[in-house]
């Protein structure tokens, strides 16, 4: 091989480097933007399914505050006409009495709408990704709340919360999971029923689940639950299971669901306690 023949060589070698190696940035950016995108498109979908959810229980949720709001309001005007009777030196030990008894089933009321309007709000903003130290008994309390006034006519709530380790994880995207399920198990019961909360650990894991005394699933149904758009209700979008589903997975977690047709329906949520360093930045 002459000089010529061995310069032409290299330089064909290092044109092909230099090619590879600007095609692998191009690639490399070029899935970079397609992950992004796919993340985007996810956390509106997770959001659009939380909207959905909303509407679905916001007759229940408008009721579950006007009640408290109600009664408040008349307090308020039987402590304004205790106050003027007081004023006006009328009042007596027994009107004073009453009047601190009201001014006490008052605050319970406005600490219940508070907390209510602090739950939605919880819920219903947008996912920011932000992996906390959150108490998995208390997300789940905070999402029965939300749904309580759609349910409590009907079903009886048991709960045996046994878990004791906080865990890393965005507790708006585990409360809309809660929420599903206990949708689902509430519309599963026809006119009486019950809802069981459990949650307990292992050494690496946390567990929720969430059983109902309702219809059940079929065996020819139950392997379609969690795909997207499958519903048996005409009224759904068949995105709750799958939304909740992806959620749980992207954690490293898992969901899997016991049925019989007209004994009830168990789903049950397993989540690993330790989060890796890069699913806490994820």
């Amino acid at each position: 091989m002459n000089l010529l023949t061995f310069l032409l060589f290299l330089s064909l070698v290092v044109f092909f480097i230099i090619y590879g190696f600007m095609m692998n940035r191009h690639w490399q950016k070029m899935v970079k933007e397609k992950s992004e995108l796919v993340k985007e498109t996810e956390a509106q979908l997770i959001q659009m399914e939380k909207m959905a959810s909303l509407g679905t229980l916001a007759a229940g949720i408008a009721h579950e505050i006007n009640n408290p709001l109600g009664f408040l309001i008349s307090n308020l005007e039987t402590m304004h006409d205790y106050a003027g009777d007081i004023e006006k030196g009328r009042g007596d030990a027994v009107k004073i009495k009453e009047l601190d008894e009201i001014t006490k089933e008052s605050l319970e009321g406005a600490q219940r709408i508070k907390k209510i309007v602090q739950d939605l709000r919880t819920f219903s903003r947008k996912s920011e990704l932000q992996h906390v130290s959150v108490d998995i008994n208390q997300i789940l309390e905070s999402t029965l709340s939300i749904v309580w006034n759609e349910i409590k006519y009907k079903v009886d709530v048991i709960k045996d919360y046994q878990a004791k380790t906080n865990i890393y994880s965005d507790p708006t995207e585990l409360s809309q999971v809660f929420l599903n399920l206990l949708i689902n198990a509430s519309q599963a019961i026809g006119d009486k029923g019950s809802i069981t909360l459990s949650t307990w650990q292992n050494d690496e894991d946390i567990f929720i689940r969430v059983s109902d005394t309702g219809c059940g699933i079929s065996q020819e149904v139950l392997p379609k639950i969690f795909d997207p758009f499958f519903t048996t209700n005409r009224k759904g979008t068949g995105l709750g299971l799958s939304v909740s589903y992806n959620i749980v997975k992207k954690y490293n977690g898992d969901i899997r669901v016991q049925s019989t047709v007209g004994e009830g329906t168990s789903f049950t949520v397993r989540l690993p306690k330790e989060l890796s360093e890069e699913d806490k930045r994820a």
